[in-house]
This record gives C-alpha cells, sequence and structure tokens, in this order.
C-alpha cells in the first residue's frame, strides 16, 4: 500500500533582489540543513533560501500541526493561517533569506501520510525529509524573479556526530548530502550496521525477535527474484528496507508501513511478536510482497492515471496472493479465497459510481479489492488461452512495450490482456466497470470469469466477513438517509460507535450501537438486514439497542435499501 495522497501548496513569495545582480551568478537552490541531536532526540533545520521573500510555506500538506510541533524564533517569526495553509512571516512583515525551527522527534502515527520520524529499540531514528521540504510559486516576470516559478531544487545537508546517515542504499559518516527527489525517503540516523546480500540492503532493529528476522531474510531475497523473473525486468535500483520494533512491552500485535522510492519500511509493534505466529507473519509477508510489487508497477514503471489506481494496488495484491502461494505460505484453496474475499468487498463496496471515481468518494480499497478481482480474471483468462502463461505476462508486455518511457496506462492494460488472450471481451468488461454508472456490479464481476479456468456459483452460506458486512450496511443505510449522504462512526470488534453530524436530528448525539431490534449486527448481521428489508418496505423504524441491550435510538427507515445479495463464489482447479 502507498500511503495517502500529496497535495502540493504553492504559495505566492514576494521576492526582493538587487537589479544590480545578475540571474546568471546566483544559486537559487534551496538549501535545508538538518542537524539531530541524538542525546536530546530533537532536530534544528536552517533554511537557507536562495531570495529574500516576505513569508514561506512548506510544500507537502501533512496531517499534523506544524504550529504544534516545530518551535521557530518567535522574537523574529509568527505562524499565520492563509486558508488551510500555515505560513511563516516575519513579525514586523520585514523580508528574510533564513529561518531557523526545532523538533522533538514525532513519533506518532499520522493518518494517511508518513510518520515524521520512526524509532530503533537501540535509540537510531529515522526522519521522512518531505515535511521539512518548501516550496514556491515566485513571479513569473523575468524582469522581477530571474529563476521563475520554483527554486531551482532543493538541496538536504544532514549531520549527525558520530553516526552512520544511511539512506537510498548508501551510507555515510556523520554528515551526508542529497538532492531533493519526488516523494521524499527516509534518512537513518544511528549505528545499527547495515545487512546487504545481492538483492537488498536492510536496516534491522537489533531487539526484532530472531524467528520474524530469519523468515524475513530469507523470504524477501526470494521475492524480488520471483518478481524479476516473472516480469522478466530485473530492478534498477538495490532496494533498502528499513525494519524496526516499536512498543516491544505493549500487549498486543501490529505491523505497518510503506514504501517511498528504493525503500521498504516496515514497523512491528507489541510484545506477542516475541512468540513465533505463522498466521501473523502470512499478514506480514503479503504487506511486504505487497509492497515489493510497487517496485516494478510504480517505481520502475509510473501509472499515468490516478484514477486508474487498480491497476498498481489490485496488481500488487495480485502479485502477493500468488507469491504466498508459490512460496508455500497458503495453499491453492487459500490463494482462490483471498481473491473470493475481494471480489465480494468489491462488488459489495463500489457503489453505483464508476470505480474510476471511487478516490474521489474516498472508496479507494475498491482499487485493491476490484483490482485484484480483475487481477484473478485476468490470470484465469490468460491461463484457459495458453497454459504456459500467467498474469505476469500480461504485465512483461506492459514493461516491454513502454520500456522507453517507463510510464504506463489503463489501455496499454487492456491492450496486452487483449493481445494475450486474442479477445477483446474481457477488456471491454473491465473498461465498462471502470467508466460506468449504475451497473449490477455483482453481475458484471461474475461475467469476468465466463469461459476462464475457474467457475462461479452464488451461494447463501456467508462467511462471517459478509455477515458483518451486511449488519453494518443497517447502520450505513440509516445515517446516509437522514444526514445527507453522511456517514460518521468506528468499527470495533463487536460493536459499532455513531459520532454527531451536524444537522442531523436523529444522530444528533454519539451512540454505541451492537444490537437492531434485539439481533446482533455482527453475529446475525443476514437476518437483521433481512428485517430491515421488510421494515423499510412498510415504511417502518427500527430500534438500536447497545451492549446491554438498553435502547439508545427508535429511527424510522426513509429510503430505499440495497438487495441483500448472495455470496459469490469462486472454484478452481490448478
Amino acid at each position: 500500500m502507498i500511503y495517502g495522497f500529496t497535495h502540493r501548496i504553492f504559495i505566492t513569495l514576494i521576492v526582493v533582489f538587487s537589479l544590480n545582480v545578475a540571474a546568471s551568478d546566483k544559486d537559487y537552490q534551496l538549501q535545508i540543513r538538518v542537524h539531530y541531536q541524538q542525546n536530546s532526540d530533537s532536530w534544528n533545520v536552517n533554511y537557507e533560501l536562495p531570495i529574500a521573500v516576505e513569508h514561506v510555506a512548506f510544500s507537502r500538506q501533512s496531517n499534523f500541526d506544524r504550529r504544534k510541533l516545530y518551535k521557530i524564533d518567535e522574537s523574529k517569526f509568527k505562524w499565520e493561517q492563509e486558508e488551510n495553509v500555515q505560513l511563516i512571516k516575519s513579525v514586523d512583515g520585514s523580508t528574510f533569506d533564513s529561518l531557523n525551527i526545532e523538533f522533538t522527534s514525532q513519533y506518532d502515527v499520522i493518518h494517511k501520510d508518513y510518520t515524521p520520524n520512526l524509532k530503533y529499540t537501540d535509540g537510531s531514528v529515522l526522519l521522512y525529509t518531505n515535511h521539512l521540504a518548501l516550496d514556491a510559486n515566485l513571479i513569473e516576470d523575468a524582469a522581477v524573479s530571474p529563476i521563475g516559478a520554483s527554486f531551482k531544487g532543493t538541496k538536504f545537508h544532514f549531520y549527525s556526530p558520530n553516526q552512520n546517515i544511511v539512506f537510498l542504499g548508501k551510507t555515510y559518516r556523520n554528515n551526508a548530502q542529497w538532492t531533493l527527489e519526488g516523494e521524499g525517503t527516509y534518512v537513518y540516523f544511528g549505528n545499527i550496521k547495515p545487512i546487504e546480500n545481492a538483492n537488498m540492503i536492510a536496516l534491522v532493529d537489533p531487539d526484532l525477535p530472531e524467528w520474524a528476522w530469519h523468515k524475513t531474510k530469507k523470504y524477501l531475497p526470494e521475492l524480488f527474484a520471483f518478481y524479476e523473473k516473472k516480469t522478466g525486468h530485473p530492478l534498477n535500483f538495490k532496494p533498502i528496507v528499513f525494519f524496526n520494533y516499536n512498543q516491544v512491552d505493549a500487549d498486543y500485535l501490529h505491523y505497518s508501513g510503506g514504501t517511498l522510492n528504493g525503500l521498504v519500511q516496515l514497523t512491528i509493534t507489541g510484545k506477542h511478536w516475541n512468540a513465533p505466529n505463522e498466521q501473523q507473519y502470512n499478514l506480514l509477508f503479503h504487506f511486504l510482497a505487497h509492497e515489493a510489487a510497487h517496485f516494478w508497477n510504480v517505481q520502475m514503471f509510473a501509472y499515468d492515471e490516478q484514477n486508474h489506481a487498480w491497476m498498481h494496488e489490485g496488481g500488487a495484491d495480485t502479485f502477493a496472493n500468488i507469491a504466498m502461494m508459490e512460496f508455500g505460505l497458503i495453499s491453492y484453496e487459500q490463494m482462490i479465497q483471498k481473491f473470493e474475499d475481494a471480489a465480494n468487498s468489491c462488488f459489495l463496496n463500489k457503489g453505483k459510481e464508476p470505480l474510476e471515481q471511487s478516490a474521489k468518494l474516498w472508496r479507494y480499497r475498491s482499487y485493491y479489492n476490484c483490482g485484484a478481482a480483475m487481477g484473478l480474471a485476468s490470470h484465469a483468462a490468460v491461463n484457459a488461452s495458453n497454459s504456459g502463461k500467467t498474469v505476469f505476462d500480461v504485465w512483461k508486455h506492459i514493461f516491454d512495450a513502454n520500456i522507453e518511457d517507463r510510464t504506463y496506462n489503463q489501455q496499454d492494460y487492456l491492450d496486452a490482456l487483449s493481445s494475450l488472450i486474442g479477445s477483446t471481451e474481457l477488456s471491454l468488461a473491465f473498461d465498462r466497470f471502470s467508466s460506468t454508472a449504475d451497473l449490477d456490479n455483482q453481475k458484471e464481476v461474475a461475467s469476468w470469469f465466463e469461459g476462464s479456468t475457474i467457475s462461479t456459483q452464488y451461494s447463501e452460506d456467508y462467511p462471517i466477513s459478509i455477515v458483518r458486512h451486511w449488519g453494518i450496511q443497517v447502520m450505513r443505510n440509516l445515517m446516509s438517509s437522514h444526514c445527507n449522504k453522511r456517514i460518521s462512526f468506528t468499527r470495533y470488534d463487536d460493536y459499532l460507535k455513531t459520532y454527531p453530524l451536524d444537522g442531523c436530528s436523529a444522530f444528533e448525539q454519539s451512540m454505541e450501537v451492537q444490537f437492531v431490534d434485539g439481533s446482533d449486527i455482527f453475529k446475525e448481521g443476514i437476518s437483521v438486514y433481512r428485517s430491515f428489508e421488510a421494515k423499510c418496505e412498510r415504511g417502518e423504524g427500527i430500534t438500536l439497542q447497545d451492549r446491554n441491550k438498553k435502547t439508545v435510538a427508535e429511527i424510522k427507515c426513509l429510503a430505499q435499501t440495497q438487495r441483500l445479495k448472495p455470496y459469490l463464489t469462486l472454484e478452481a482447479q490448478q
């Protein structure tokens, strides 16, 4: 998975120049000097601006309040808010060409964004660069702004006495320099010795449970080799893996992470990682395999359109599912089950809108689920046409065709698929699903497997995940119809917690809900939803109850419900 979206903010900077200085005589690169103080786990950052400005703004609209984290010299500078952008200005309104900020390492998880810092148990730390980057939108008039629309690049200077500084596959001592590219990177400050082999470089936490690292050290190089062989394209860089262990005494088990150019960042959390847990490691491996796939379908080859993210997100899940089966971590039947779960989640959650609108509607998971189902359908169709071919050959075809510019788009995928199976039927179905509204999503998904090595059946033997889906759907329908299509609730292990929505009288107070008319929404979700459907047809209301079966609300059904759909099963032979 790739964290969230990056939204660049361009703020005009008013420029003061000495007119007798020629543009060619001046370096217009922004210099950022980052000093790490290990003893206090804090940072001092100095900005040397190539021009004098009346304010600065950070280029990344990060999901945290910089005013609470970054300290500035308040005798000289002040924070000022302009719409949703935080500016730094001089107190007296004068221009300036340098600025200092200080902050203590911030390890809190940030929703849909890169964590500013990540720590290892020995005290070493990672820093994400792009929270510190500035951008400019300078005056276009060359007589006023010789450098045009932006800084001529940004150069970071990193300093940390008696420590290694490691990033993008290289190790430095005490200090390092780097010219900013793309989404930035994580930089390591510490003295853990990198582990290097033919496929990767790894910075591994010294307290990482040995069994977890032993498996990762075995499977990750094999994974890179597997993807290289299947796609026919070796990586043109050596990835670096940052693997740290956090909150080692916490009474739970969790993992998180992400990718940036040339790196995988992985964190495991909680003391329960100390005991070998094959099931949990399989989840971790799937995460690693998904993120590693992005080295091919995002980094070596870039996709053109964000609204067609089903290709790279669903494609990465497809790569990961097949890799898990090939490595013997799951059986063939278990692999098909993973795709079956994705297919059902796809048609249940996509909505009436085209798949390409999922990000706009905050349904980004649909790219993963629908894309994985499309990946399996592609695999089955290609294999039915030629038993020696797989979905990896679709990607090989895409990469071969775009080896020069190293970009691809949805049409490239559809063309590759049609070429391999000798028919445009499946490609046209994918294109329709991506761009057309008001489809019968379940019927569309089932049609993708016609004539392939996989058959589909409808069943009313619902797995627990789907039972819960339909129970939760009651709350979704109620809130959406009463609150002008707005929904605000959190799902816990056995209940839902709703949150107040302005102007919505039915949900003006927060509620904890586990039962509807006396039935458990998670354990009896199918019967709960069927009862809800019937009451809605009669224009009746339902009773919401908390975990003690105490009534918390009685709410009338206002809108027509989505019809309960049978479960779609996938059956295949190896």
